[in-house]
C-alpha cells in the first residue's frame, strides 16, 4: 500500500506547482558540452548527498549497494606509491577491528585515531572518481557512520575531483548528536503525511466521464486524483527559550568536530617527515596543525569570556548535564563534585607544564610557541582519556569528556580548554615596539565602523529524522515531500563594518596587521579575540587600508544542495578560524564597551600565500616584534528580534526544555 501511495505521489509532483523538494533523476545524459560539465557536477554532487541522507540507518538504494559491495585491494586503483599507506586499514577491516554500525563512537578510544586515519586514506587516495565511489560506498555500508562521515568531509577537502562539491552541515548529517533529546524525539514523531500531499482515489464515474476517458484518458487519471494541497512554510520545530549561546552553537560545534579529527589524524600520522608522504597523508602543511589547534583554543575561550561580560552569567554553569544527548540517549553525569573534576583537571595540566618545560630546556634552535603546540597535541588525547577515566570509569557509554563531537556544551569540557588557555598564555612573550622601531612606521589613525550584533532565526533540516522507507528505496524520494521539517534556532550574527588603518611608512616594507577585541583593562590582559589579521606591503608614504566584514551569510541546508543544478557560490568557510557570524562578542543594549587592540609586526616570512592559518595560526605570531601597539574604544550593540512574529502562517511545534 505503501509503494502505491508513493507511485501516486510521485505522479502529482508534475501536476501540482507546490514549493518543496524540486528534484530531477539523479542519473541522465547530457545533449551537450555545457550539459556535460553541468551534468557531472550534479551526478557527483547527487551521489555525496544519497550517501548522507539517513547516514545512520542502512544503505537501501541498491545501486550504492552494488557500487560497494566489495573492498577494493587492488594497488592500481589508488595513487602511485601510495599502496603501502593503506595496508594498516586492510588489515584492520579483515581482522574486523573497524568501527561497525551502530556501535559507539567516542573520540577517546584508543584504537579510532588509526581507524580515521585508515577511513580517510582509503577515500582520499583512491586515483579516480569510480574508485572514490566504491570506496565511499563500501564505507558507508561497512562502518560506524561518524567515523564515515568525519573521515568522508576531510578526504573531500582534500581531493580535487570533488574541489567544487559541498557536504551538508554536519548538524543536519547527523542531528542526533547536535540537538536535544526534545527535537530529536519531536521530528522522529512528525508523521510523512504531514509533509507530502495525500492522493483520494474516486473510482464512481458517469457515463460522461468514461465516454470522455477514451477521448482524453489523461484528463480523467488527473481529475480521479483528489489531492488536498500541502502548505508551502515548513513545519517547524522551534526549542524554547530561543537563546544564543556559545557552546549551543551548532555551527561552531561541528567546526570543533572536524579540527579534532584533523588533529587526531595529524598526530597519529607524524611519524614521517617526508614531504611526498604528506602528499599522501592529504595535507602538505599538516605540520601546523598544532599551531592551529592552540589558536582555537586561545579563539573560544576569549570569545566565552567576552560573553560572560555582555550576559553577566558564568559559561560554565549554563548547561545542565542530563540535556546532552545522543540519538535521544541521555548521557551519564558524573558523581564526582565540581572541585574534584577541577582539581584533577588542574593536575593534568601542571604536568603537561612539566613535560613543557622539560622539551624547551633540551630542544635546540626550536621556537619555544611552537614547541608549546607541539607537546598540547601530542598529549591532547591522552589528558582526555585519562580524565574520563578517572571522572566516568571504564564504561563505553555516552558520557561526559567521551562525546561523539566533543561538544562544547560539555562543562567539564570547557573548564578543561580554560585551563589549556592558561597554560597557552604563560609563554607567550610579551614583546613592546620600542621607539626606535615607531620611526619607521606610524600609525597615525584608526576608523571602526558601528559594531553592532543581531540575532537571527536559523532553519536546519531535520530530513534525516524521517522515515527511512518514505527517503530509501530503489530510488530517491524526496521529491514526494511538498513541504520541509525543519528545527529553528536563533544565531548570533553580525551587521557589515569596515577597519581603516591609516598608516605612514619611511621606506618599502611588509607587515603582518592583527586587531584584537578584549576587556577594557589594557593591553596586559591574556585572552584577546582575534577578528582580523592580514599581511600587507606597504609602500613609503602615507597609505590607507580599509578591511571589510561582511555580515555571515546563511549556509546551505541539505534541500538546497539537492535541488541545486550547478555549483553553488558557496562562502568558503576557513579550516583554521571559527564561522564567520561568530567573528563578534555578543553586544548589549547599550553598548558592551571593549578595547580594540592593533599590533603591527615586521613580516619576515618568504611565503605570502593569502591562507587564513598562515596569518592567525602562524609560527610569526609570536616571534614577530611590534613595531606598533595601538589601543582604542569601541562598543558592540546588539539588537534583538521577535521571532513569533515572522513565523505567521506556519505550523511551530514548541518544545520547553525539561528541568
Amino acid at each position: 500500500m505503501l509503494g502505491l501511495t508513493l507511485a501516486l505521489v510521485g505522479a502529482l509532483s508534475s501536476l501540482y506547482g507546490i514549493n518543496g523538494w524540486i528534484l530531477r533523476p539523479r542519473w541522465r545524459s547530457a545533449e551537450s558540452f555545457q550539459d556535460v560539465v553541468t551534468s557531472q557536477w550534479e551526478l557527483r554532487q547527487r551521489f555525496l548527498l544519497d550517501l548522507m541522507l539517513q547516514v545512520h540507518k542502512p544503505l537501501l538504494q541498491q545501486e550504492l549497494i552494488e557500487m560497494g559491495r566489495q573492498l577494493n585491494e587492488n594497488p592500481n586503483d589508488y595513487e602511485e606509491g601510495s599502496w603501502p599507506l593503506l595496508l594498516d586499514f586492510m588489515d584492520d577491516v579483515h581482522q574486523g577491528r573497524m568501527l561497525r554500525p551502530y556501535s559507539i563512537y567516542s573520540q577517546l578510544q584508543e584504537d579510532l585515531p588509526q581507524q580515521l586515519l585508515g577511513v580517510y586514506r582509503f577515500l582520499k587516495l583512491a586515483k579516480d572518481w569510480k574508485t572514490f565511489q566504491r570506496n565511499a560506498c563500501y564505507a558507508r555500508i561497512r562502518f560506524n557512520s561518524v567515523l564515515f562521515v568525519n573521515a568522508l568531509q576531510l578526504a573531500i577537502e582534500e581531493r580535487s575531483d570533488a574541489k567544487d562539491l559541498m557536504l551538508p552541515a554536519m548538524h543536519e548529517v547527523l542531528p542526533q548528536l547536535y540537538f536535544d533529546r526534545e527535537v530529536i524525539l519531536e521530528a522522529q514523531r512528525v508523521n510523512w503525511q504531514q509533509l507530502a500531499p495525500v492522493p483520494k482515489i474516486s473510482n464512481k464515474h458517469g457515463w460522461r466521464e468514461t465516454l470522455g476517458s477514451f477521448v482524453y484518458p489523461k484528463m480523467l487519471r488527473q481529475s480521479s486524483l483528489e489531492v488536498e494541497l500541502v502548505p508551502a512554510d515548513p513545519m517547524v520545530i522551534e526549542v524554547e527559550p530561543l537563546e544564543t549561546q556559545l557552546s549551543l552553537d551548532v555551527e561552531l560545534n561541528g567546526y570543533w568536530s572536524r579540527l579534532l579529527s584533523r588533529l587526531m589524524i595529524s598526530a597519529k600520522d607524524s611519524a614521517s617527515d617526508d614531504h611526498n608522504e604528506r602528499i599522501f597523508r592529504g595535507n602538505p602543511n599538516i605540520s601546523i596543525d598544532h599551531l592551529v589547534l592552540m589558536h582555537n583554543i586561545k579563539q573560544f575561550v576569549a570569545l566565552f569570556q567576552l560573553e560572560e561580560l555582555s550576559t553577566g552569567t558564568r559559561s560554565l554553569q549554563l548547561i545542565e548535564p542530563t540535556l546532552l544527548t545522543t540519538g535521544g540517549v541521555p548521557y551519564k553525569a558524573t558523581g564526582l563534585s565540581a572541585e574534584a573534576v577541577r582539581q584533577l583537571i588542574s593536575e593534568s595540566i601542571e604536568e603537561l607544564r612539566i613535560q613543557i618545560d622539560k622539551e624547551l630546556t633540551e630542544a635546540n634552535n626550536v621556537q619555544a610557541m611552537w614547541m608549546v603546540g607541539q607537546v598540547i597535541s601530542t598529549q591532547y588525547w591522552q589528558i582526555c582519556r585519562h580524565l574520563s577515566q578517572a571522572i566516568n570509569g571504564n564504561h563505553v557509554e555516552p558520557n561526559l569528556m567521551g562525546m561523539a563531537t566533543f561538544n562544547l556544551r560539555d562543562p567539564i569540557y570547557r573548564l578543561l580548554l580554560f585551563q589549556f588557555a592558561d597554560l597557552i598564555a604563560q609563554y607567550e612573550p610579551r614583546i613592546k615596539a620600542t621607539s626606535h622601531q615607531r620611526q619607521h612606521l606610524q600609525l597615525r589613525h584608526i576608523r571602526v565602523g558601528q559594531l553592532e550584533t543581531y540575532d537571527e532565526l536559523e532553519d536546519t533540516d531535520l530530513i534525516n529524522l524521517m522515515d527511512q522507507q518514505l527517503l530509501q528505496t530503489q530510488r530517491n524520494n524526496l521529491q514526494l515531500l511538498r513541504r520541509r521539517l525543519v528545527a529553528r534556532q536563533l544565531r548570533l550574527n553580525h551587521k557589515p563594518f569596515n577597519i581603516t588603518y591609516e598608516l605612514f611608512a619611511t621606506a618599502p616594507i611588509a607587515v603582518l596587521i592583527r586587531s584584537y577585541l578584549l576587556p577594557p583593562g589594557g593591553i596586559n590582559i591574556q585572552h584577546r579575540l582575534l577578528i582580523d589579521s592580514f599581511v600587507s606591503h606597504l609602500t613609503a608614504g602615507e597609505q590607507q587600508l580599509e578591511r571589510h566584514f561582511p555580515t555571515a551569510p546563511n549556509g546551505y541546508t541539505l534541500s538546497d544542495l539537492y535541488e541545486a543544478k550547478h555549483p553553488l557560490n558557496a562562502f568558503k568557510f576557513s579550516s583554521c578560524s571559527f564561522p564567520k557570524h561568530l567573528l563578534l562578542p555578543r553586544g548589549t543594549a547599550d553598548g558592551l564597551k571593549l578595547n580594540l587592540l592593533v599590533q603591527i609586526s615586521l613580516w619576515t616570512s618568504s611565503d605570502f600565500r593569502s591562507s587564513e592559518c598562515e596569518w592567525s595560526a602562524s609560527v610569526e605570531d609570536w616571534t614577530a616584534h611590534n613595531v606598533v601597539d595601538a589601543l582604542l574604544d569601541v562598543k558592540v550593540q546588539h539588537h534583538n528580534i521577535n521571532p513569533i512574529e515572522k513565523d505567521t502562517g506556519q505550523i511551530i511545534i514548541f518544545i520547553r526544555k525539561i528541568t
